[in-house]
């Protein structure tokens, strides 16, 4: 191995290294009787196939990639001892060249902070209220969950219900084709494309109606943005949704153990406030922690605000996955969207991050936070109370003594302490500030 440079810059140790010919061909070697041991091949048996047959199997990037994943990190563990590096993260490898195999492996060292007087922060949280508005929305919410349906004879209107056949196509080829559909009418909805509401609106059962509609150039599915779609539809039926009363009776279709509708009508209330003062309580903490972000001097490697934003791009992926019917209309929407804007995106919001994370973390090792093993009892307790509730059967009981070992880990109740320590952390910083 032959260093090429090392450098120290940005809270970070840089180094770029060479493989000789040997310790190349070694490390491949190395790869090849791993990965025979693994790979099925027509004709030989695992571990049997000669290196050449592997590598025209596998491809020799695959055994390439192979060999540096294994190799590269004990050469990098030799690196940080012999140059006594404590690294905070994990390196990453960035590949130059392959002829010669150059590489570049840069090691985030332990951030530099200096903390602000965060007793010098005063502020108060915002006042929580909750309308009587509010509460109405909830009630009427389940109100429609209970609701019944009944044909209206009239027109269609906004939030009625109709029961159609349809056809369309886009540019002569099937887009959606049912019978006995039901659709419900919502301004503005946005599908099966836009104005699809407004288009049945009065129509009434029997009526039949042909029309065009598009979806914008900017539409995801690159299949049909900015194509008309060419709709028929026939009515079979309009329904309406009819309202239970708001009165004792629906009270004790919510809950049989209910006192009536103006008790439900209160813990609805009591529910919305709970969740408004724990949304705020949250927010302030927020606050209260920026104000000592800005108070302090933070210097970190700047692979934290890239591990930062590789998160945020995946919390991305997966409320794209909840919100799209399918996987393939997930991955079209990934397509247009996953790329370095998307990153840039979120590159001041992944450095806030970062920097309030490390103020906390300072912070609770200044002002010595801690928690007792008991409150880390109480958190497994918590999350393992949804599996206890299926004990009683064999596989229930079977998931809640998996969890509750894995939980039990050292390791795991490790984890459990540092997030518990950093949440009582943001805590205490509040009520500072809070204080007169």
């Amino acid at each position: 191995m032959k260093l090429l440079e090392h450098k120290n810059e940005t809270h970070q140790e840089i180094f770029k290294m060479e493989l000789e010919a040997d310790e190349l061909e070694g490390m491949l070697d190395s790869a090849y009787k791993q990965l025979v041991k693994e790979v099925a091949i027509d004709g030989f048996r695992k571990g049997k196939a000669p290196r050449d047959v592997l590598e025209r199997h596998v491809g020799s990037e695959a055994l390439f990639d192979h060999a540096m994943k294994e190799y590269v990190p004990s050469v990098m563990d030799e690196m940080m001892v012999e140059n006594k590096i404590k690294a905070y993260a994990n390196p990453s490898v960035n590949l130059i060249s392959r002829e010669p195999v150059v590489f570049e492996t840069i090691v985030p060292l332990p951030p530099d902070i200096t903390l602000g007087d965060y007793n010098s922060i005063k502020m108060k949280p915002n006042p929580v209220e909750v309308t009587g508005n509010e509460v109405e929305d909830i009630l009427k919410h389940a109100q429609k969950e209970d609701a019944t349906l009944f044909s209206t004879g009239e027109p269609a209107a906004m939030e009625d219900i109709v029961v159609m056949d349809i056809e369309s196509d886009v540019e002569g080829e099937p887009y959606i084709v049912a019978k006995g559909d039901t659709f419900q009418l919502r301004p503005n909805f946005r599908y099966p494309a836009p104005g699809f509401s407004e288009e049945l609106e009065g129509l009434k059962t029997g009526d039949e109606k042909e029309f065009t509609l598009a979806w914008p150039d900017t539409f995801h599915d690159k299949a049909i943005a900015g194509k008309n779609i060419c709709f028929h539809v026939k009515i079979t039926d309009v329904q309406r949704e009819k309202l239970p009363e708001l009165n004792d009776d629906f009270a004790r279709r919510l809950d049989p153990d209910s006192a009536g509708i103006d008790i439900v009508r209160q813990n609805v209330h009591d529910n919305l406030m709970a969740r408004a003062e724990g949304k705020e309580r949250e927010a302030f903490e927020t606050k209260v922690i920026d104000a000592l972000v800005e108070k302090s001097q933070i210097a970190f490697p700047p692979i934290l605000v890239e591990d930062e934003i590789n998160h945020m791009v995946n919390e991305y992926i997966e409320r794209i996955r909840n919100y799209t019917r399918s996987e393939e209309e997930c991955k079209a929407v990934l397509k247009d969207t996953l790329n370095d804007e998307l990153r840039e995106s979120y590159r001041s919001q992944a450095e806030q991050r970062v920097k309030r994370n490390l103020v906390v973390s300072k912070f609770v090792e200044v002002d010595k936070v801690e928690v007792a093993e008991a409150d880390v009892d109480k958190q497994i307790a918590a999350i393992t109370a949804g599996y206890a509730d299926q004990a009683d059967t064999p596989q229930g009981l079977k998931d809640l003594q998996e969890k509750t070992t894995y939980l039990n880990k050292p390791e795991s109740r490790e984890k459990l302490r540092r997030w518990l320590i950093a949440i009582k952390a943001r805590q205490v910083l509040a009520d500072k500030a809070k204080a007169d």
